[in-house]
């Protein structure tokens, strides 16, 4: 297992195997990043039922394992929202993971399900908006009392 320091100028500290062992690993980081994304149809139109909900949540697991996530969870609630919990590499930016979520289900499903455009007007599956929350192991106060330990 590779060792992990903090480099400062040329002093290194300890290894932090023991506080990253648990982590994903990139070739320069060591990370968790779990979010959980919410986004909506345009105009909360319930248009997310039946086969179009079904393949939309395999599309989402599809489109994560492309861009280098895990999909943890995805669900459509109401018909008209979808809720993703997603762990992606630090590589990938919050705003680019929707935009690939977004983009690509909206296409294959648009050409997939003819019908599903006659029911929203304007072309467009998903709303312009997203709600984004980060989630981890660690609860925020634990954190504040680790970093703020002596």
């Amino acid at each position: 297992m590779r060792q992990f320091y903090i480099l400062f100028g040329s002093k290194g500290l300890p290894p932090l195997d023991k506080e990253v062992i648990d982590l994903d690993k990139a070739r320069t980081c060591a990370y968790q990043a779990n979010y959980h994304l919410i986004w909506a149809t345009k105009y909360r139109r319930k248009v997310l039922d039946g086969s179009v909900r079904v393949r939309l949540e395999e599309l989402l697991k599809m489109i994560a394992e492309q861009n280098g996530c895990l999909l943890l969870a995805a669900r459509v609630h109401d018909g008209d929202h979808v809720h993703v919990f997603v762990c992606a590499p630090s590589s990938v930016s919050i705003p680019e993971m929707v935009r690939f979520f977004k983009c690509i289900s909206a296409k294959v499903l648009f050409e997939e399900f003819a019908g599903l455009k006659l029911r929203l007007w304007g072309g467009h599956l998903w709303s312009e908006g997203y709600a984004v929350r980060t989630a981890g192991v660690v609860p925020s106060a634990k954190i504040e009392e680790y970093i703020n330990r002596k």
